[in-house]
């Protein structure tokens, strides 16, 4: 009885292993296909923008999904709308690509040109209504411009309550509120001197000022 079921047992096994190797040789599988990347996913922006993008990168489509480097998507982290991307791989052959837009932070006016400054610090191409946005004068050096920005940013001074940004050949600038008032900052300048400027403008004996100057150490003018 125990030999019976011992080669029914083997019977069963051996047709298993028969029609599963038949299946794989009719269906010409071949494992390495498996991971070759047949479709990209790009969100973040609109739908044809999307495409668009996708279509920069087809040369990913096709290729193992597990030697995909950083390299492979340079072109998008040069972007000048890109602030920057994430990537995610989904087994065994889709990729998945989320974009954050570059967001517009000030408008760098100069004699021949509008320049919209993006987060990412390039310039966006993109037209972009200014609204709110802070304008720059004085200055055309984007790194010196996006170094500040960043720097009032981090500081406790309400940056959408920046009006103007005025570059000098000192290399120090000024800041026109959206209230009219005016900071005067000295060349030499960090996120003290900053935080030092909005901890004056609550203060009551300078609410009516109209210029706060902050330019020579120890030392506060204002002008009403």
């Amino acid at each position: 009885m125990l030999l019976k079921k011992g080669k029914k047992l083997r019977f069963l096994t051996y047709t298993l292993l028969i029609i599963v190797l038949s299946s794989i040789n009719n269906y010409d599988f071949n494992i390495g296909n498996i991971f070759n990347i047949n479709h990209v996913n790009v969100d973040g922006f609109s739908k044809k923008k999307n495409m668009e993008i996708r279509n920069e990168i087809k040369d990913v489509l096709g290729k193992n999904i597990f030697i995909t480097k950083k390299n492979d998507f340079i072109k998008l982290t040069e972007r000048n709308d890109t602030k920057y991307l994430i990537i995610k791989k989904i087994y065994p052959n889709k990729l998945l690509i989320n974009i954050f837009p570059a967001k517009p932070i000030c408008i760098i006016l100069t004699e021949n040109e509008k320049i919209i400054l993006g987060d990412n610090g390039k310039k966006l191409k993109d037209k972009i209504e200014a609204n709110n946005l802070p304008t720059v004068i004085g200055s055309k050096n984007i790194e010196d411009i996006f170094i500040l920005i960043k720097l009032l940013k981090l500081s406790k001074l309400n940056y959408a309550l920046v009006k103007n940004i005025t570059f000098f050949k000192s290399g120090r600038f000024d800041i026109k509120l959206k209230s009219g008032m005016i900071i005067k900052f000295p060349i030499k300048y960090d996120i003290e001197i900053i935080n030092y400027g909005n901890n004056l403008l609550n203060q009551k004996k300078f609410i009516n000022s109209k210029i706060i100057d902050l330019r020579i150490k120890n030392r506060i003018i204002k002008y009403e």
